[in-house]
């Protein structure tokens, strides 16, 4: 029986694609920062604790399931937040708080499970990174480039991997109606970051997410999460989710700077 880690399985395409792995017959360890939570349980998955932003958690983490549970087949790197807001305004302190949760605890979870997963001579590291990894979203910045930077850590791992049996994975969904919108997105405009110059970009870039009603459901991207996962050829990204493999081709054909213009004036112009 296949088994897999998925980290923040509380909501969210997490929560789904833990109830995907479970219903296809899968052991599945989740991750959660409340474990104890009634709200966080999923039936039929193990939840254990993890808080990325701290420094050492994801370490703890990867010991404890090896003792107890074994090396994982799958490593399943999902949990994050967003930020949105100007450039000029985040603070040191906020950017390092967002790389650690994004980027750095989730390379630490890869590191303390990759020795035994070379010992084996096989498993998978799938990072959910972002449409926001292959392009850049005004006042998303600082998000997109911790997804942005994921990417390229995939893209390295695949390389030193593949002599060892390990495939990796990078998922890059598009638009899912999830509530780290619902977190990260301010309601009202004493809440928009930054000098007020910015306000009325913000706010149009905030209509226009807003505006974005056809949004992939957590269980529709879990499946097409689950077919990344299990696809055993060594493909490295997969745009999942409304709108993602759309852009993603469109910005190839269009080139880097065309289409930040065509972007540009369709959110801000």
């Amino acid at each position: 029986m296949p088994s897999i880690l998925i980290t923040g399985v509380s909501s969210g395409i997490g929560r789904a694609s833990a109830i995907r792995f479970r219903d296809a017959g899968w052991v599945v360890i989740g991750t959660s920062r409340n474990p104890a939570e009634e709200k966080d349980a999923v039936p039929g998955v193990a939840l254990e604790f993890l808080d990325l932003a701290e420094e050492g958690s994801a370490t703890a983490l990867g010991a404890r399931v090896l003792a107890e549970y074994g090396c994982p087949d799958v490593l399943l790197n999902n949990a994050g937040m967003l930020t949105f807001g100007a450039l000029e305004a985040i603070s040191p302190a906020d950017l390092q708080r967002l790389y650690q949760v994004n980027t750095f605890g989730q390379l630490e979870l890869i590191q303390a499970l990759l020795p035994a997963m070379r010992a084996r001579g096989s498993g998978v590291i799938a990072n959910v990174t972002s449409l926001g990894g292959t392009l850049v979203f005004p006042f998303f910045a600082p998000y997109n480039s911790t997804k942005w930077a994921m990417e390229a850590l995939s893209e390295g791992l695949w390389h030193e991997l593949k002599a060892f049996g390990i495939r990796v994975k990078a998922i890059e969904p598009g638009f899912v109606e999830t509530d780290i919108w619902d977190k990260a997105l301010p309601e009202k405009d004493s809440e928009l970051s930054g000098p007020p110059d910015y306000r009325p970009y913000l706010r149009r870039m905030l209509e226009y997410e807003t505006s974005i009603k056809k949004r992939s459901s957590p269980e529709e991207t879990a499946e097409e999460v689950f077919q990344a996962v299990t696809d055993d050829s060594d493909r490295l990204r997969y745009p999942v989710a409304a709108y993602a493999s759309r852009l993603v081709k469109a910005r190839r054909w269009l080139g880097a700077q065309r289409m930040m213009g065509f972007l540009h004036g369709r959110w801000l112009g």
